[in-house]
């Protein structure tokens, strides 16, 4: 009890000292608001990502180029959150300028067409506009619902519409891919003199692959447009404590996905919701792969590999979310929760896990929250930063994406606190982007130092093409399956450990049809992929309810 008394108060006075550690750094002369030029950048990067970035910029705008800089950090939530707000923000937007400049109806083809990234633009539009601006409007009401949609396409992507908002920073690769084919992210600004695209011509000694290579480990470190690049590496991982193991009869630690699905955690494990956060998405796609590559490995032809893999992991999942406690809409309280002996053990990102190890060292340097990446069961992925469509300070964006490249700005992501071009208040425990980082000869500078993500990332190859297309299927299934029946799940799962796992009851359980990879293609793929809310809702309320009905009918005969 004394144990727990102590951490809950360490975790209630960093609650309490968080909002004095996010002051302005008093070295920048703590200039306000109204005397400063500001920077406004979205994220789902924490607090300490957005304390130690935001003074450290301000620092370096003042002694670089003598300017009073202020970062307004934006956090409606996670990254497919944001992914989300974008999306309706730029909406509403286009909606005002479409209905100023053709006079015509705002309809949902024409919302669906402007952000379409697979739309072909008509011959017979291309010539109506210029620069976003409709050139002559005669006839524009005869224009076919094709014609139409293609107009709002080109309008969009040659207009300077923005939401007041300059940088998207921090998420997974997959929504930043997503909000670039869409539009809404731009390799430069109108005079092509600022933006990421812009930096590269700059320094393109830094995108080389001695310094920061175009992918690793399958995974892409940026658009090769320049729409996005990667700034830090990430993993996904386990964490767990080790007294409620010991406590719960596991005395050997965890290390493998698999290790989730163990009995002995039911209603132990912490988990994030993957329809709230792209990154859980990803962790959970790591499973799915993990699964093909073993079968690949073990000689299984490739096709029957994929489907064999999804449909084994898929089960993997649906006993991992029966062992949980809650899907959370924030990922950084599965690691909170595992550390107060809430949850056992959870899945996160790399550098919660290991923030949370560090916070609970003991004199001794040992912990009670441990972090295991499982081996040969993650990528390296990058967290990337682009600008914004209508960034309203393009030139000041750019100052800060290469401020987050540079190796001052690189630094900031693992170097331990208060040494020399390290972090002021907060360990970061991330692993930068850059491989010259990792050539430092003080080492003992490092927070981690005998992490090397670029060897992990030889230890296992993402492969796209078996599970990228099926991102957002995977979500929906996981949402049909777990979340929306996980009340029944759960009591299904307990009335099967107790009658012993019977065979036959547990093969009902992990039944996946209507969710297995040839369901997926054929049926719900094709669904997400048209874009009606309507047919997507109702196939949820179908799947939702058939797992439903499954899991009562175990709970009900399975003792």
């Amino acid at each position: 009890m004394l144990t727990r008394l102590l951490i809950v108060l360490a975790l209630l006075a960093a609650v309490l000292i968080t909002p004095f550690a996010m002051r302005p750094d008093p070295e920048t002369g703590g200039a306000s608001m109204s005397s400063s030029e500001k920077l406004i950048i979205i994220t789902p990067h924490n607090e300490s990502i957005q304390s130690e970035f935001g003074n450290a910029f301000a620092r370096h705008m003042k002694k670089a180029h003598d300017r009073e800089v202020i970062v307004d950090w934006r956090q409606p939530g996670g990254t497919s959150v944001i992914a989300k707000f974008l999306s309706s923000e730029y909406s509403a937007r286009f909606e005002t300028l479409w209905k100023k400049q053709t006079r015509l109806p705002f309809s949902t083809a024409i919302k669906e067409g402007y952000q379409n990234r697979k739309l072909e633009i008509p011959d017979r539009v291309t010539s109506l506009t210029k620069q976003g601006k409709i050139i002559d409007s005669t006839g524009l009401d005869e224009l076919s619902k094709e014609e139409r949609a293609g107009l709002a396409r080109q309008m969009f992507l040659e207009s300077g519409i923005g939401v007041g908002i300059d940088l998207f920073f921090g998420g997974g690769a997959y929504d930043f891919s997503k909000q670039a084919s869409i539009g809404n992210l731009v390799p430069a600004d109108a005079s092509g003199k600022y933006g990421p695209y812009a930096l590269a011509k700059q320094r393109p000694d830094w995108f080389s692959d001695a310094i920061m290579p175009e992918s690793a480990s399958g995974e892409p470190f940026r658009d090769p447009k320049y729409r996005w690049v990667g700034t830090v590496l990430s993993s996904f991982g386990i964490c767990y404590n080790t007294d409620s193991l010991t406590r719960l009869g596991i005395d050997e630690g965890l290390s493998r996905w698999d290790d989730l699905t163990d009995p002995r955690l039911a209603g132990q494990i912490a988990l994030a919701d993957p329809t709230k956060s792209g990154s859980t998405t990803k962790a959970f796609e790591m499973l799915i792969q993990e699964q093909i590559q073993r079968l690949v490995r073990d000689g299984t032809e490739e096709d029957s590999a994929v489907r064999e893999g999804w449909n084994n992991a898929i089960q993997m999942i649906m006993q991992i979310s029966a062992n949980s406690r809650y899907f959370t809409d924030s990922a950084a309280k599965v690691p909170r929760d595992v550390a107060l002996g809430d949850a056992a053990a959870g899945m996160c990102i790399d550098f919660y896990g290991r923030t949370f190890n560090e916070i609970f060292q003991r004199g001794d340097g040992d912990s009670h929250v441990q972090f295991v990446i499982p081996r040969q069961g993650t990528s390296i992925g990058a967290d990337p930063i682009g600008m914004l469509r209508g960034a309203p300070s393009p030139e000041l964006a750019h100052l800060f994406v290469e401020f987050v490249l540079s190796p001052e700005g690189q630094n900031l992501w693992n170097l331990k606190p208060g040494v020399e071009g390290g972090p002021k208040r907060f360990s970061l425990r991330r692993p930068p982007i850059r491989k010259d980082f990792y050539e430092l000869e003080n080492s003992e500078l490092r927070a981690d130092p005998d992490l090397f993500p670029y060897d992990l990332a030889k230890d296992f190859i993402y492969y796209p093409d078996r599970t990228g297309s099926l991102f957002a299927p995977l979500r929906f299934v996981i949402r049909c399956a777990c979340i929306e029946p996980h009340h029944e799940q759960k009591e299904a799962w307990e009335a099967l450990i107790d009658a012993g796992m019977p065979e036959g009851k547990l093969a009902e359980f992990l039944d996946v049809s209507g969710i297995d990879y040839d369901s997926v293609l054929r049926e719900i793929a094709p669904v997400l992929g048209k874009r009606d809310k309507v047919a997507e809702i109702r196939l949820a309320r179908d799947l939702s309810s058939k797992f439903r009905e499954r899991y009562e009918k175990i709970a009900g005969g399975g003792k």
